[in-house]
């Protein structure tokens, strides 16, 4: 199996096991949520750089409790790739 076969296959694997409506741009979950301006700099330019940085792995895996901005941190990163 090649690599890019194997990257295809557990992208299928995830996509079967994603909440409904959980997934970037959700009707259900309209207006997303925002990061107020200078909050979170240290991560979204941390994000940012994995991101742009082609010989980087682009799966970043956010942990926390509660409330502390997970679901802004990936609207608001989600948003600037637009």
């Amino acid at each position: 199996m090649t690599e890019e076969q194997f990257l295809q296959d557990t992208w299928v694997k995830l996509s079967e096991v994603a909440v409904n409506g959980a997934e970037y741009n959700s009707r259900e979950r309209q207006p997303h949520p925002k990061c107020l301006e200078g909050t979170r700099v240290d991560l979204l330019t941390y994000i940012y750089e994995l991101l742009d940085d082609p010989d980087k792995n682009r799966l970043i895996w956010l942990h926390g409790t509660a409330g502390v901005g997970k679901e802004s941190a990936v609207a608001f990163t989600g948003d600037r790739a637009d």
